[in-house]
C-alpha cells in the first residue's frame, strides 16, 4: 500500500456505518416529507373544492335579474289566498257538464259563450277570452288535407252546448 493511503479496515467499516446512518436519516426525512406532502395535497384538494363551490355561488348570485320569475302556480296561489278567490268554484264554473262531454268525446278546443278552452290529454290547458285572438298553428297534416280544422270539430260539438245557457 502506498504512503498516506493506508487505512485500516476498521476505519473503512466505520465510514460505511456512518454512510448507512446518513442514508437512514435521509430515508426518514423523505418519509416524513412524503407524509407532509400527502397531508398538504389533501388540504389543497379541499381548498380547490371550496374555491369551486364559492365560484359557483358567486356565479349564481351574479345572474341578471331577468332570470327571476314567478311560476303560474305561485300566481294562482297568490290570487287564491290574497284575493280570497275560491279555486274550486272556478273549476266547477269552467268544467260544466257540456265541457266535460266535449272532452270525453275528444275535443281539442271547446267554445262556450265566446270563451275557448284548449284541451290536451283530457286536461284544459289554456283559456282564450272572446276578445283575444287565438294563436293558429297549422300542422303539416292540416296543410296536406289529412286532418280536419278545429272549427269543423267545434261545429260538430255544438250539439253539446247551448249558447243561451251560461251554467252549462
Amino acid at each position: 500500500m502506498g504512503a498516506g493511503t493506508s487505512r485500516s479496515t476498521s476505519d473503512l467499516l466505520g465510514e460505511i456505518e456512518d454512510l448507512k446512518s446518513k442514508i437512514e436519516t435521509i430515508h426518514g426525512r423523505i418519509s416524513e416529507h412524503q407524509r407532509e406532502m400527502t397531508a398538504l395535497q389533501g388540504e389543497v384538494a379541499q381548498m380547490e373544492a371550496t374555491r369551486r363551490s364559492l365560484l359557483a355561488e358567486v356565479e349564481r348570485r351574479s345572474r341578471p335579474t331577468e332570470d327571476i320569475r314567478i311560476t303560474d302556480h305561485a300566481l294562482l296561489r297568490y290570487v287564491e289566498r290574497v284575493f280570497k278567490i275560491d279555486i274550486d268554484a272556478l273549476r266547477r264554473q269552467i268544467l260544466t257538464d257540456g265541457v266535460a262531454k266535449g272532452i270525453e268525446h275528444g275535443a281539442s278546443t271547446i267554445t262556450v259563450n265566446g270563451i275557448q278552452f284548449r284541451v290536451k290529454d283530457r286536461s284544459i290547458v289554456t283559456v282564450i277570452g272572446g276578445d283575444q285572438k287565438p294563436h293558429r298553428k297549422t300542422s303539416k297534416a292540416q296543410h296536406r288535407g289529412r286532418r280536419p280544422e278545429r272549427d269543423d270539430i267545434n261545429s260538430h260539438l255544438a250539439d253539446y252546448y247551448s249558447p243561451d245557457d251560461t251554467n252549462d
